[in-house]
C-alpha cells in the first residue's frame, strides 16, 4: 500500500515539474513533448496493477492507445478555442470534446479493438497536420516557484481522482482515461494565461509528438503483460525511446 500511495503522490507532480523546467529551458514545444510521453499514464497503470491486479491493468493498458483519438480531438479543440476564449473557456471546450470521444470509445466497444489503438497513431499525425501554426514568436515568461508548485498540485489532484475512480469506471474506460490530458490540462492553462496563444500552439504540437511515443509504448506493453509480467516494461520503454529519437531526428531534418 505504501508504494501505491507514493506513486499517487509523486508521479504526476514529478512529470509536471520536469516538463515545466524543460519548457523554461528549451521552450513550450519541448515541454509539450515531455508531457506527452507515457510517464503519468504509466504510473496510473502501475497503480492499477498494484491495487487491482495484472489482469485489470492489462485491460486498461490495452485500451490506452485508443484514447489517443480523444487526445487528438482535445488538442485541436484547445488550439481553435484559444482563439476566442481565455484559458478557462479553452480548457472547458477541450474537456467537453475529450470526454465525448473517450466515453464513446469505451461505450461502443471500440476502445477494446487493437485496430482502434493502432490507427490512433494516424489520428495523431492527422491532428499534427491540422493544428494551426503560430503567427508570431511566443512570449517567454519566467517560471516562479509558486507557479511550479501550483502546477504540481494540479497534477496530483488529477492523478489521484483518476486512480481512485478506477473501480467505478471499469478497466476499459480507465485505460482510455489513463492517457487523459493531465499534463495537457495543467501546462496549457499556464502557458495560455502567461505566454499567449502562439506559445500554446507550439506546446500542443509538442504534446502530439510526444503522444506518438505513448501510443507505441502501450501497443507493445499491453500484449506482452500476460506472458512477461513486469519485464514487459523494458521493450515498451525501449520502443518509446527509439520512437522519440526517430521523431527528434526527423524534426531536425525538416527544420533544416
Amino acid at each position: 500500500m505504501g508504494s501505491v500511495i507514493a506513486v499517487k503522490l509523486f508521479a504526476g507532480p514529478a512529470v509536471i515539474a520536469v516538463a515545466s523546467l524543460a519548457g523554461k529551458r528549451w521552450g513550450a514545444a519541448v515541454a509539450g513533448m515531455v508531457g506527452g510521453l507515457p510517464l503519468i499514464a504509466g504510473c496510473v497503470i502501475a497503480v492499477l496493477w498494484l491495487e487491482h491486479g495484472m489482469a485489470y491493468a492489462q485491460q486498461a493498458a490495452h485500451a490506452a492507445p485508443a484514447g489517443l483519438w480523444a487526445n487528438a480531438v482535445y488538442m485541436l479543440a484547445l488550439a481553435h478555442a484559444s482563439r476566442y476564449f481565455g484559458w478557462r473557456g479553452t480548457l472547458l471546450c477541450g474537456w467537453m470534446m475529450y470526454l465525448a470521444v473517450a466515453v464513446f470509445l469505451a461505450q461502443s466497444g471500440l476502445a477494446a479493438s487493437t485496430w482502434t489503438g493502432a490507427t490512433s497513431l494516424l489520428g495523431l499525425l492527422l491532428a499534427l497536420r491540422l493544428l494551426p501554426h503560430p503567427t508570431a514568436p511566443p512570449r517567454l515568461q519566467p517560471l516562479p516557484r509558486a507557479e511550479l508548485g501550483a502546477r504540481m498540485l494540479a497534477a496530483l489532484l488529477v492523478v489521484a481522482v483518476l486512480s481512485s475512480a478506477a473501480l467505478a469506471l471499469g478497466p476499459t474506460l480507465t485505460g482510455v482515461l489513463a492517457g487523459g490530458p493531465v499534463a495537457a490540462t495543467v501546462l496549457p492553462a499556464f502557458t495560455l494565461a502567461g505566454s499567449g496563444r502562439n506559445a500554446l500552439l507550439l506546446q500542443l504540437r509538442g504534446f502530439l509528438t510526444g503522444l506518438l511515443g505513448f501510443g507505441v509504448c502501450f501497443l507493445i506493453l499491453a500484449p506482452l503483460m500476460p506472458g512477461w509480467g513486469v519485464a514487459a516494461v523494458f521493450p515498451a520503454v525501449a520502443a518509446t525511446l527509439a520512437c522519440g529519437a526517430l521523431i527528434h531526428a526527423v524534426s531536425r531534418r525538416v527544420a533544416r
